[in-house]
């Protein structure tokens, strides 16, 4: 009778130890790939926190140099409204009341009734400055009113080349009746009259007016005179 030497307690221990051994090597396996992943991740991590720390530093730049331009900004927007004041009061100065404005209203005028501003822009740069002009010289006469009752009253200049007469508002006394006088305190209607035609002037004394004859041109101021009368302060030039 004989014996075999299998034993079979030793194959179910090396079926223990064999799964024992594939437990440990995946558990080995499960750490290097954790350890990996962790590894990664912590570098992904690393890598976003730089991304965003370089745009942190990016968007920062970009507000300062933002800010430094707003602030330009408003200042060069503060300058121009004060420059902007400037030029409107210098404006209002200039063209509120006067020559000026009286100048750019009947350019405005010519334009808009057709006349080319080519020719406009002629007349005005063959315009100069008055030439072998006389020395003024004065001379008054009676403004007109309902009340006043003399004779037709008028200012012959240049030996009539021009004749001036005037029309006025009667004064009141301080009863509130009208005298012949006429009121200084209201407008006046003034007439220029030459051999060719007549012109008419209305508003507050003083007054100014020009008028061309032949070859001179007639330049008045026409204030207040003694009671009843207007002062006429006149001289002529040569024109053009």
């Amino acid at each position: 009778m004989s014996f075999s030497p299998y034993n079979p307690n030793d194959r179910y221990r090396q079926r223990a130890a064999q799964r024992t051994t594939n437990f440990l090597v995946g558990v080995f396996v499960f750490g290097l790939v954790f350890a990996g992943g962790f590894w990664l991740g912590g570098m992904r991590a690393k890598q976003n926190t730089y991304i965003l720390e370089e745009e942190n530093r990016s968007l920062a730049t970009e507000r300062d140099t933002i800010q430094e331009e707003m602030t330009v900004l408003r200042a060069e927007t503060q300058t121009a409204s004060v420059r902007l004041e400037q030029i409107k009061t210098d404006y209002d100065e200039l063209l509120s009341e006067g020559p000026m404005k009286n100048l750019l209203v009947l350019i405005r005028k010519q334009l808009e009734g057709g006349v080319a501003a080519e020719r406009l822009e002629s007349v005005i740069l063959s315009a100069r400055p008055p030439q072998n002009c006389s020395e003024p010289d004065h001379k008054r006469f009676v403004v007109d009113t309902p009340v006043y009752k003399g004779p037709k009253s008028q200012s012959s200049i240049a030996g009539g080349v021009v004749k001036i007469s005037g029309e006025g508002v009667s004064a009141q006394n301080a009863q509130g009746q009208k005298e012949a006088w006429f009121d200084v305190s209201q407008p006046v209607k003034l007439t220029f009259k030459n051999s060719m035609e007549a012109k008419t002037k209305e508003g507050m004394l003083p007054l100014y007016y020009s008028m061309v004859v032949e070859d001179k041109e007639y330049r008045f101021t026409v204030s207040e005179g003694e009671k009843s009368f207007a002062k006429v302060t006149y001289d002529f030039c040569d024109y053009p």
